[in-house]
This record gives structure tokens, sequence and C-alpha cells, in this order.
């Protein structure tokens, strides 16, 4: 197998085509004058602008020499000066000339009178410029109308207020390049004396790229100029030789209007091969779009040059050029080898894996092209292909990963994850190469319902991690290769996902809609569903929570509820596993770094955060930056602490409601996940430690609370060791009993102010006729108002409406279903009309009574929970002091 010669390059006659010309050079091309543009400038531009071009001549502000050549032009004398003024006046006024297409002033100029005249107008028009501004042809509103006057472009400009002429200079150049040599020697003969200002000598260095003294100085001086202009600078990338001009210009990176094919071309033509380095930074602007950037990457892939071969190679993933990469692999094969070997020094474990793909799927790579590396480049590459450091392969291969699982060829694109090597338990053999491609195709074939026998022989004999990160690699070949079938690609990642594979995901998730994979998003959604963890469903929670786009908002809310029950998570419990961590680290803590000092942030009662300077001294907010602190280390801790802030805007008040309402239906939680979502969470531990909770393993309660490290203590600051499988309450002070004073001394003394009341709540117990009739007759007829009462239907409290105490199509009353058995029922006069709930102001407690079931008539519950009785009772004191 022969090498191809690796050095040569052209530009091909579609290339040059599009480039601007060059006199003497390959991208020389004849010219042939538009017929027509002269008469339809004598008429748009003349005759139909007559009055205002007079105008423009007698302002007192014009300059007297533009006033003179004006007039003298629009007499009928060839004057360029008085030309460029007229085109400068007719485009701030609004000009129709565009309307012809191909229309170029250029070629106006050159079928009135010759090409000096023509060629000296347009370097003339980067002479003159409107005295009110006008940019790209549009003046500031109402100003032209009262002044069309002209001046001269002054040497040292500030601003550049034209249009470019890109057309009309383009045009001159491929005049210039194919026009004889006396007549050449005469148009640049006038050009020696258009250097009035910076634009115009820029202008001049473009048409003539072949004058290197022009060009030289415009580069020269391009540092030193007072104004900015992406188009000027497009003309110095147009009309220079050597990368040395670019470099005195401080031009060595390519602007975003410098990649446009054109450019492109036309800087290759003048510059060579040396203008690599600016085509490969071009390649990683952050502003360009990615239609222009697959445009220079397409260039580079064609370019005979080390620098651009390793460019594409370090950008796989980043830029999606795997698919570049055959190509170049079998046009540059020793140069492709060359970088493999150096990037495989310093390479990571997947871009590893990529490497060795490629070389693998290319046998010019591991056949001629090794042969013609150095001993220590070809060395590299071997230890690539050998896998050295790794495991040996094993020679006990399971059977049904022994044999190819299906005659399908594999997608071209699993090339950059075949190489991926699979360990098996244990980590000291690892499967053959082969196999690893066979059960690449049999995950193709492995469905939930039907599970593939050499999927479930991997998952058997080989290593957990190793799997995990084979079938991320497949994912991400998958879409990196943008392959819209092959959807078994993404669907595989439930087989192996772990929770560092599921935080992978929703990253991608939340990013794929503003890469117009919506549908792409709503399915990840559906695969975390699928994976079914708690990290899975804290992840769909979290996307929808954080995600900027509404669809995918909807969707995460219902895949939350689907993982939910499938889990068999009631909704408090769902709600546990649902709090973030807010950026806090494993001990619930966030360091503020200021460089010299730092602060550390702290929580009140209501998850509020404060921040504690280095002496101990609280602030609600963090103090500027002092002369000696790292500016940009306060402004990254400022940033941070302004989003903790925001984000916890109301989670302090949500969470001690939700852990109220847990005390007061007595919930229970097995002590790992007390741990988990309270002591040890990382935000909910702030709350948790101003609280008392309870154990038991099945008998006795015994009160605790979580000391500051973590820990748990009783009442006399004894250390408390809880049991694996005891279970944990946050209790009512009812189940405290006379614990209640001793435990209220201990957070007063620790300055633990309560999230919400629990050691001082109010608690009131039943008479024992209301026990015993279910009548609350101390609350009937008294007023209360009505929005609380809609407020109770609305919130999270179990109340809905009643028709206990109403008669048929009367307005409703209210009911709540109580912890454990019976319904507290509000009857109401004159009751709630659903359709207008706050139609009547105020409502009358008309009955109020404990009942069994939802009727009226229902007996009294018998043994009602203490503490569900007191909550009932203080609730309804609440509500009617209002």
């Amino acid at each position: 197998m022969d090498l191809p010669d690796e050095h040569v390059f052209a530009l091909t006659p579609e290339q040059l085509a599009e480039a601007l010309p060059r006199r003497g050079g390959r991208s020389a091309r004849p010219f042939a004058p538009r017929g027509g543009d002269t008469e339809w400038w004598r008429y748009a531009g003349i005759e139909q602008r007559r009055e205002q071009l007079d105008r423009a001549a007698a302002e007192l502000l014009t300059a007297a020499p533009i006033a003179a050549a004006l007039r003298s032009y629009l007499d009928g004398t060839p004057d360029p000066l008085g030309a460029a003024a007229a085109f400068l006046v007719d485009d701030a006024v609004g000009t129709p000339l565009w309307r012809e297409p191909g229309y170029s002033q250029y070629d106006a100029w050159l079928g009135e009178h010759g090409a000096e005249f023509a060629a000296a107008a347009v370097l003339d028009y980067f002479a003159v410029a409107m005295v009110h501004p006008v940019l790209r042809g549009v003046p500031d509103p109402g100003r032209y109308l009262e002044s069309l006057a002209v001046a001269a472009v002054p040497a040292d400009p500030d601003e550049f207020p034209w249009r470019d002429l890109g057309r009309e200079l383009a045009r001159l150049r491929t005049h210039l390049a194919d026009m004889p040599e006396p007549e050449y020697q005469r148009v640049t003969a006038v050009f020696e004396t258009k250097d009035r200002n910076p634009i115009q000598r820029a202008a001049r260095a473009y048409l003539a790229p072949e004058r290197t003294d022009w060009v030289d100085a415009v580069c020269d001086e391009r540092p030193h100029r007072r104004f900015a202009n992406f188009g000027v600078d497009a003309w110095l990338l147009q009309c220079a030789s050597t990368m040395d001009q670019l470099e005195r210009a401080r031009l060595t990176r390519l602007p975003a209007v410098g990649l446009y094919p054109h450019v492109v071309w036309t800087l290759l033509d003048g510059i060579g091969l040396d203008c690599t380095p600016l085509l490969t930074g071009a390649a990683d602007l952050a502003t360009i779009d990615d239609g222009r950037r697959d445009f220079v990457l397409d260039v580079l892939a064609s370019l005979p040059r080390d620098e651009a071969v390793r460019h594409l190679l370090e950008r796989i993933a980043r830029h999606r050029t795997w698919d570049r990469l055959q190509g170049v692999a079998a046009r540059f094969p020793v140069r492709t080898l060359r970088a493999v070997a150096d990037l495989a020094v310093s390479a990571d474990r997947e871009d590893l894996t990529r490497l060795t793909g490629l070389v693998q799927s290319h046998p010019v790579l591991s056949g001629p092209a090794r042969d013609a590396l150095d001993p220590a480049d070809r060395d590299r590459v071997d230890a690539l292909l050998e896998y050295r450091g790794l495991p040996p392969e094993t020679p006990d291969v399971p059977a049904a990963l022994a044999q190819p699982p299906s005659r399908k060829a594999a997608p071209a694109w699993t090339a950059m994850c075949a190489a991926t090597p699979v360990l098996l338990k244990g980590r000291k053999a690892r499967l053959p190469q082969a196999a690893v491609a066979h059960l690449i195709a049999a995950l193709a074939l492995d469905t939930p319902k039907s599970p593939h026998p050499a999927v479930d022989a991997a998952i058997a004999t080989c290593d957990a991690a190793s799997l995990r990160e084979l079938s991320w690699g497949v994912f991400t070949a998958w879409d990196l290769a943008a392959d819209r079938g092959n959807p078994w690609a993404f669907a595989q990642l439930v087989r192996f996902a772990d929770d560092e594979g599921v935080r992978r995901l929703e990253a991608l998730i939340l990013q794929w809609p503003g890469r117009s994979l919506h549908k792409r998003a709503v399915r990840g959604l559906e695969l975390l569903g699928a994976i079914g963890t708690e990290e899975a469903l804290a992840a769909v929670h979290r996307v929808s929570r954080t995600s900027a786009y509404k669809g995918l908002k909807k969707a995460a809310l219902a895949e939350v509820d689907r993982i939910a029950a499938r889990l068999g998570l009631d909704e408090e419990q769902l709600l546990d596993r649902l709090v973030p961590d807010f950026e806090l680290d494993a001990d619930g803590r966030m360091a503020l770094d200021f460089g010299p000092r730092a602060f550390t942030v702290g929580f009140d009662e209501q998850l509020k955060p404060f921040a504690i300077d280095p002496k101990g001294k609280v602030r609600r907010s963090l103090p500027k930056p002092a002369a000696d602190d790292d500016p940009e280390a306060a402004a990254d801790a400022a940033a941070r602490f302004d989003r903790l802030k925001r984000s916890l805007k109301s989670v302090g008040t949500e969470q001690a409601k939700r852990l109220e309402r847990a005390m007061a239906a007595g919930r229970v939680w097995a002590r790992a996940d007390f741990q988990r979502y309270f002591a040890g969470h990382a935000l909910m531990r702030h709350l948790a430690r101003r609280l008392v909770w309870q154990y038991t393993e099945g008998r006795e309660w015994t009160s605790f609370r979580v000391a500051e490290d973590g820990t748990f203590a009783d009442v006399h600051d004894n250390a408390r060791r809880l049991p694996e499988r005891c279970a944990v309450r946050l209790p009512h002070p009812l189940l405290l009993g006379p614990e209640v004073p001793a435990w209220a001394e201990v957070l007063a003394d620790y300055e633990l102010a309560q999230p919400f009341p629990q050691l001082a709540r109010t608690v009131v117990a039943l008479t024992p006729e209301e026990a015993a009739t279910g009548r609350l007759a101390r609350f009937e007829g008294l007023s209360v108002p009505v929005g609380p009462l809609i407020g109770l239907r609305r919130g999270r409290s179990w109340w809905s409406y009643s028709d206990a105490y109403s008669a048929p199509g009367e307005p409703l009353g209210l009911k709540r279903e109580l912890p454990g058995d019976g319904f507290l029922l509000l009857g109401l006069a004159p009751g709630i009309d659903p359709a207008a709930p706050s139609y009547e102001p105020r409502q009358t407690l008309k009955a109020v009574r404990l009942s069994t079931g939802e009727s009226a008539d229902d007996p009294a519950p018998r043994g009602l929970d203490p503490v569900a009785a007191s909550e009932v009772l203080s609730f309804l004191e609440q509500l009617t002091v209002r």
C-alpha cells in the first residue's frame, strides 16, 4: 500500500474563482465591463437627484474644493472627486441604484470616462464624507434634510462612515489584475496620490496587493489608527502576502468577518499554508455560527499542515470532527499518525479510545504510515494498539460474546468507541476487542422487554465501571456523529447508568433545547425515568426547576410523577428527595474566597443565608473588596453568594412548612432516610439542628437533637448514637411531655431559633363532650374572612369542598381529612360557590364537627389522636381570631 504525497496543496479552480484575483497569479481572470450601468447611473444617480446634488454643491459647509469638483463633474468634466461626492450624496438621500441586479458603481464610472477616472473616483470616495453622519446609506433621521454638506475626511479619522463598496473594489481589483501593462501602470500612477487617510491607503493596498510597499505601510499603521473596522481588516487579510505583514498589523486572529469563502481563499492564495494558525484560531471562535465553523474546519481538513491535523484530532468531541478525520487520515496518513502519537502522551482514556479507534479503522495508518514514523512515535502508536498498561485479554470469552450477534454492519461511528477497554470483574483481565465489538452490536438488539443474552453475559462477567464507560462512549459517539437513526445508542444508557451518568445526562438535557433538540431532551427525561433511581428522580426535578424552556419543564414535571409512582413514593416522600444542595459542600458549608481572606456562609431559622467574616462577625451581605483582596476571586464569591440568596428566596419557608406538616401528621422515617434527607443533607441539616427529634427501636421513644458537627446529643448534651434500624420522628410537644422546658433551655443556650413553633407550640385538648359528640360548639357562630378559607382549598392541606351542611344546589362548606381516621367538617353560611369563591367576603361557621365520614350524620371518631385534635383546635382558634 503506497503512501500519498502529503505536501501537495493547491486551490481548486472553483476556489480560485471565488478568491479575489492577484495580478500575475493563478487567481487572475478576464474582466468584462458591465453594460448598462453607466446609463442607469446617469439617470438614477444624476438626473433624478440633480436637485439634491446642486444643493450639496451650494451648501456653505461643503468644502470649497469638493463643491468645485462636484459642479465640474455635473457639468460633464471627468472629475473623480466630484464623481465620488455625487455618489456619496446619492447614497445619503437614498438611491435606487442597487435595484438593478449586480449594479457596480465602478462599471458605471468606467463606461463614463475610462479606467483611470473610475479607479480614482473609487478611491476618492474614501476621502469625502457627509458633514452630518450617514452610516451605510442610512442618515441620522431628519438631519440630511437640513444639510447635504460634504467635507474632506481628516488625515486621522476616528470612524468609518461609508459603505465598504465591496462589489466596486472587487470589480476594480479584478480589472487591475487583467489590465495590459501600460494601462495598469497609468492607473497605479494615479493611485500614488491617493494616500490622504488610512482608509484610502488601505483600499489602495487591497486593490493592488502586488504593491507590497503599499501593503507594508498599511500593516505598519494599523495598530496606531483611531478607528476599528472589521471590513478594513478584511481588506488587509486579502492583500497580505506574508504572515509577517499581518503580525506587524497585529492581525493575528481572523475576525468573524474574515470567515467567508472568498476571504479565506484569497488569504490562502496570497499567503499560502503559513496562514494555517489563523484558521485554527478562527475555528475556535465562540462568536461564529455553526455554518462558518464547519466551513473553516473543512478548509483545515484539506491543508497538508501538522497543526491543522492536530487541531482536528483535538476537537473530535468539541467540534465533531470525526467524519472529517476519515478523509484527513486517507490524505495525510503520516501527519495524522504523527499527531496521534504526540497527543497520546497526555490524552485521557476517552480521547485515547477515539485515537485508537481511528488508527484501527484505517489500515494505512497501522501499516505503511506507522512504518514511516520515527522510532519514538512508532512506539507510542504501538502502545496504543497493544493496550499497554492495561490487563491482558482473557482467553475465556463468554459464549454469548464470542460471535457477532447479527450480520448487520455496525454504524461507522462505532469506531469512536469500539476501542474502549472493557475489564472483567476483578479488573485483572479484559475482553478481546472483537468481543467488545460484539457487545456493541448486541446493544443495538437489546430492549427492556427482550434483553439480549450478550448484554446479560457482559453484566454478569464484566467490571461495572468499564461497562459504564463503554455505554457512555457509545452514546457520545452516536451524538457526535449526529446520527438521527439508531436510537438504541441513546436508550442503552439505561442498562448501565449510575448516579454520575445520571448527572452527565441531566447536563445535556438542559442544553439540548437550545440546540434545537427538544425531542431528544424529552427522550432523555424518559430515559432518566426508566433508570428510576432516586438520583434520576432528583435530576428530573432539577430540570423542572432550572430549565429555561417551558416545554421541557412541563415534560419534566410529568416525568417526576411517573418516577415517584414507580418508586412507590407518596407526595411527602417525594419532596424529601427533591431538596437540592444549592452548591453547599458535604458538610453544608460554602466558603467565599476573597484571596487573603475568606467568609463562611451560615443560615438562620428560615434558611436565609448570611456571611461570617474571619473575625466571626455576621454580615447579611458581603463587603466590597478591600485593596489587598483578589478582585476576580471576590467577584466570583459575590456572584455565588448572590446566586445562593436568589435560589433560597422561598425555600426556607417551604421546607419549614413541610417539616411542620410532618410533625402534625406524625411522619416516621427510617434512620437511613433521616440521615440522608435531613441530618446529613447539605441544606436541610441547618433546619434539622434547630429541632428536637425522637427515635425508637420499637418500644419507647428517645429524644435527641442534631449537633452542629452532625453528631447527635440528648437533652443533657450527652452524645447519642442512633441504632441503624431505628425509626425517627419529629415530635409534637404533646409527645415530648415534661421534656419540653429542658429542651427549650438547651436550644436557647445554643441560640437556636426554631423554623416553626415546635417547643413553644400551643397544646389544646378536646372537652369530654366534644370528644363524645364530635361537635365543636365553641367555634360555631363565629365569622371569618373568606380569603383564608379559599387559601385552605388551594393549599396543600388536604382540604376540599363539602356538601355535608348544604342543601342540593346551595353553596358549599369545607372538609379536611384528618391523620389516621375521620374528617373535620365546616358548615358555612352563606357558603362558597366554587364558580365564584370570593363573591361573599365573610363566612359564618354554622357547624363545626369531627366525624368518621363525610356526612353530617356520621358518628364522632373514637380515640382521636391527641396531636391531631390539638392541631385541629389550634387551627380553628387561629382561623377565628382573624
